[in-house]
């Protein structure tokens, strides 16, 4: 028997997003105790946060998973944007997060996606007070968009698909199946990897950025050495995650070009080394600058840099910057 912390977000006289006369707190609370009663009819010990509409501070919410000395801590949310057609299912974890809650937040999330969703927004990184206060692994579900119609009806008439799917992505996290028996843990899904390709295979170094794009970031692309949108959005968020865990920029991993991204953007040039360097490089290369993915900015590397910036008209001299990796990620 394992112990879950169910967190329904928002709750009292915080709504949470607001569409109408829909409450994302009460699409979080219906949720969270459906996922509830499934984990506690299979023989687990659960504890919610709140389970009736009242208001629990973010500290507290962790406070309460720290004292139950919970295996794993679910906080259960709707998304929301002004923009409409924003769609779609994503999970976080911390920009420090542990393998093993990695690991159970793609799992959780492969469940959802393969219950019928309009997008998988993917893995995303993030500073949430319950992610960062919580000492169990920890995950926060945004489960679809209360500001889209199509997601808000795919919440209500799959709501027991996505309830059976989160509970059975917590079981198998844990080891735990619904008779009780305890089992070896799932382990996560291992990324296909890609061995670094030889000079002048464009498909197979397409190949390799969407393996490691895999396995670094988690960013479940299918290695199909084609680069389109969904592997240039894949590519920012990589590099907003690597911002986020090098230098605590705070940014939201959307794979969106905005000002904070910019702001938080640091400078890299000849004689760096690290992962800034190898999504640079891969940056290059899919817009057809061929430097090979290695992680270290070289003569070569400068030389791609400076091509670059000549061919987009930008200041020439070798430092990728906010404009030039600006130009790098337009098309994401």
């Amino acid at each position: 028997m394992a112990t879950i912390v169910l967190d329904a977000g928002h709750g009292g006289y915080d709504p949470g997003a607001v569409r109408g006369d829909r409450l994302e707190k009460n699409d979080n609370l219906r949720l969270t105790l459906e996922v509830g009663k499934i984990l506690t009819d299979c023989g687990q010990n659960v504890v919610y946060t709140r389970n009736t509409d009242v208001f629990v501070p973010l500290l507290e919410r962790s406070n309460i998973s720290n004292r139950a000395n919970a295996d794993l801590f679910v906080s259960i949310h709707r998304n929301a944007s002004v923009n409409p057609s924003a769609n779609g299912v994503e999970n976080w974890v911390h920009t420090s997060a542990s393998q093993r809650a990695v690991a159970a937040a793609n799992l959780v999330l492969s469940r959802i996606v393969s219950a019928g969703v309009q997008s998988n927004r993917g893995l995303q990184y993030g500073n949430f007070s319950v992610l960062r206060h919580t000492v169990a692994p920890a995950m926060l579900l945004e489960m679809g968009f209360i500001s889209n119609a199509e997601d808000n009806r795919l919440f209500d008439e799959k709501f027991n698909d996505y309830a059976h799917a989160i509970a059975s992505g917590i079981l198998s996290s844990l080891g735990q199946t619904c008779r009780g028996t305890p089992l070896p843990p799932t382990p996560p899904t291992t990324p296909e990897i890609i061995p670094p390709p030889p000079p002048g295979d464009y498909k197979a170094t397409i190949r390799y950025i969407q393996s490691e794009l895999n396995r670094r970031y988690g960013q479940n692309l299918v290695i199909d050495g084609i680069w389109g949108p969904l592997s240039y959005r894949a590519l920012l968020r990589a590099y907003q995650t690597e911002l986020n865990r090098q230098f605590n920029a705070g940014l939201v991993v959307d794979g969106i070009w905005g000002p904070r991204t910019r702001a938080a953007t640091r400078l890299v040039r000849i004689g760096d080394r690290g992962n800034l360097v190898w999504l640079l490089q891969s940056a290059l290369y899919v817009n057809g600058f061929s430097t090979a993915p290695d992680g270290v900015f070289g003569s070569h590397t400068d030389l791609m840099v400076r091509n670059f910036q000549r061919a987009h008209d930008l200041s020439v001299d070798g430092i990728a910057g906010p404009i030039t990796f600006g130009k790098l990620f337009e098309r994401a």
